[in-house]
């Protein structure tokens, strides 16, 4: 009896298996024809042809065309925007912090880009932004979402500003909504200015961070190690 519990276990994990890889098939191909063309114009027998599954097998996952854009977008965007799956933001300093969000950035962009191999940067910038904006137009409470992630993301900005404020690293007249405003300003400036050039370069954007740093930091910053001694 017992050998015939381990046969069923195995060939119930290979199904699962085998359910896991066509719905990663489904999304990620769905996911690249709504990023390289507009809604309206994607239809399920394009998304047949493209991922050689039937109709039948499209609607297990997904009730309609609309329900497949919406898993999707909330699989590959809303889901992996959120900023607290992208890096840790427990550091030592707002710097060391300022790094871990930009290198965040660039493991995301990596990512991204291994889902849409065939666009080059530039083309996939542009292609996400346009896609953002369909998202906006037609799934209000997927835009609301990606609000919410927003929002989170300028909250953490603000505490870890005000963090660095009480151990003295950034100095204590400083504006600290206004400053996590402008970081978070800085990435979405640069991201959509970039998106028409040659896609989001992260270390021009590290270096305007690096800038808007060095105006906010105290002429001493302390040892996070030991907050009462000075760095010479």
């Amino acid at each position: 009896m017992s050998k015939y519990i381990e046969i069923f276990s195995i060939a119930y994990i290979l199904l699962l298996m085998h359910i896991d890889n066509r719905k990663e098939l489904l999304y990620r191909t769905a996911f690249k024809m709504f990023l390289t063309k507009h809604f309206e114009s994607v239809t399920i027998s394009d998304i047949e042809n493209a991922t050689g599954m039937t109709r039948g097998a499209i609607t297990y996952y997904a009730k309609n065309k609309m329900g497949l854009f919406k898993a999707v977008v909330k699989h590959y965007i809303i889901d992996k925007q959120n900023i607290n799956y992208k890096f840790d933001p427990n550091q030592p300093t707002f710097k060391d912090f300022i790094d871990a969000y930009l290198n965040g950035v660039r493991c995301t962009m990596s990512g991204m880009q291994r889902l849409i191999d065939e666009l080059d940067a530039k083309n996939a910038s542009r292609s996400y932004l346009f896609l953002l904006l369909q998202i906006r137009m037609y799934f209000p409470d997927l835009h609301d979402e990606y609000l919410t992630n927003r929002n989170r993301e300028m909250g953490i900005w603000t505490v870890k500003i005000s963090e660095a404020i009480q151990r003295g690293e950034l100095k204590p007249d400083i504006d600290i909504i206004e400053c996590a405003e402008q970081y978070v300003y800085l990435f979405y400036g640069q991201a959509l200015y970039d998106s028409l050039l040659s896609g989001l370069d992260v270390e021009r954007l590290r270096r305007g961070m690096y800038n808007s740093y060095k105006l906010m930091k105290t002429k001493e910053t302390p040892n996070p190690m030991n907050p009462l001694i000075s760095q010479s």
